[in-house]
């Protein structure tokens, strides 16, 4: 992939020479980018030529997912898809890569409760605890094991009457519903309860008793260590007696037990089951692929009617998916795939496991490159910035210019060179010289 910045300005200034400058996906030492640029600087515009420029000069089959947070990366010829409440497809952040060093039941577990937990509403330590034992038990209702490699995929040999198939949010939202049903109203359930009145009951006698004994020992009464059998005790014993034997009789897949043990909080099995009802209500995690056009090298998500924490569930889950996908194809000596994310600082965190630094530090071997669009770099940890090889400067605010100096080593005078839509400076690490500089660059060329 080749694509035509503009002309090196110094030169041009200095000598009046056009000297190209070109991004090559050949020469830099990995394929991501970040472009930053305050609103007005012109980041959609350059996006925009950036993608029909990687499409038209890719060495091979390509695709370019374009994740268009504000619905203003309108490309000619691109498949584009509109998600929102409405659509009747979506992303199934259930899906289990069947992978046996990366992917598998406990990871898609993980992965999802983390992004769960990048969003406003992160879940309790217990609440999270609840959510990992259902999935848990979802995926094995399923046949899907944490501990069986074999099956993790759709296709494990197994003789079946329906076709195996991963679970969806909307199966999710329902075996957590009846597993609170079943709380409530379950013959196990019925037993704990008897059982704590019995014991609610023991205690009160208990007390008593302990109270007329130290009366009675005090006045010398011979019978304080044998008092009264209590009648409404025996009648609660009674009773839960009969609500444990119908239990027993009433076990039928050998995991009741369990269940009781797992899920002892109805309020947080509640919390759980409100939190899968309200996601699988978004309309965005539905089962059904969206209707991209396969021949299209571009495809654009159009997300800007989703909330900003649908948003972020969305790229979160997508951009793991992508990269799991390239992960399966293997090494590649070429870039195949690119994803492109506008407004990348709100979906970014510091923590390894976030899909934006994944993809930055593992991504460029299975041919994944990231293009990473935002207003500064003091948005980005130093980690992450180390792992991009291209950096380009639209024009900042002057409030993040001593963040970039710091940041991106970059030469004061080059931040005020920089002018919105008429010049540029980028820095790209081809791993031919020590230190890559930044490079003012003349847009006129590029128009």
């Amino acid at each position: 992939m080749r694509v035509l910045l503009g002309s090196n300005a110094y030169l041009k200034r200095t000598e009046n020479r056009d000297v190209p400058v070109v991004w090559d996906s050949h020469t830099a030492i990995n394929p991501h980018m970040l472009v930053m640029g305050a609103s007005g600087a012109g980041k959609t515009w350059n996006l925009r030529r950036m993608i029909q420029a990687m499409a038209k000069t890719a060495d091979g089959p390509v695709r370019i997912h374009v994740l268009d947070v504000h619905g203003d990366i309108d490309l000619a010829g691109a498949s584009s898809v509109k998600f929102s409440e409405a659509t009747a497809y979506g992303h199934n952040p259930l899906a289990v890569s069947p992978d046996r060093d990366g992917g598998g039941v406990r990871r898609q577990i993980q992965s999802f409760i983390a992004a769960l937990n990048r969003t406003s509403r992160q879940l309790g330590t217990r609440q999270e605890a609840v959510l990992r034992a259902l999935l848990t038990d979802l995926y094995a209702a399923n046949g899907f094991y944490e501990d069986k490699p074999d099956s993790w995929r759709l296709d494990d040999g197994m003789a079946r009457k329906y076709p195996k198939k991963y679970p969806t949010l909307l199966d999710a939202a329902r075996f957590s519903a009846a597993k609170l049903r079943a709380l409530y109203l379950g013959a196990d359930a019925k037993a704990v309860a008897a059982l704590e009145q019995v014991n609610t009951k023991a205690r009160s006698i208990y007390a008593r008793n302990k109270a007329m004994g130290q009366i009675r020992q005090t006045l010398g009464n011979a019978q304080a260590d044998n008092p009264p059998t209590d009648p409404e005790l025996d009648k609660l014993k009674e009773a839960a007696i009969a609500a444990y034997a119908a239990a027993i009789q009433g076990i039928a897949t050998g995991r009741e037990l369990d269940d009781m043990i797992r899920y002892d909080s109805k309020d947080v099995l509640r919390s759980v089951v409100e939190r899968l009802e309200s996601l699988n209500a978004i309309g965005i995690f539905r089962p059904d692929e969206p209707p991209f056009d396969a021949k299209a090298p571009v495809w654009r998500y159009d997300i800007r009617s989703l909330a900003s924490d649908e948003k972020k569930l969305f790229v979160y889950f997508r951009l793991e998916q992508i990269f799991r996908q390239a992960a399966l194809r293997g090494v590649q000596d070429l870039v195949s795939e690119v994803v492109v994310l506008d407004e990348a600082h709100l979906f970014f965190t510091d923590e390894p496991e976030n899909p934006l630094n994944v993809i930055a530090k593992e991504a460029r071997k299975f041919g994944l490159g990231l293009v990473c669009a935002s207003q500064s770099p003091t948005h980005f940890s130093e980690d992450f910035l180390g792992n991009v090889a291209t950096k380009m400067l639209l024009g900042i605010d002057e409030m993040y210019w001593d963040g970039a100096v710091r940041k991106l080593k970059i030469d004061p005078k080059i931040l005020q060179y920089v002018t919105p839509r008429r010049s540029l400076a980028v820095q790209i690490k081809t791993g031919t010289e020590n230190r890559a500089r930044f490079v003012g660059v003349d847009l006129s060329a590029a128009r």
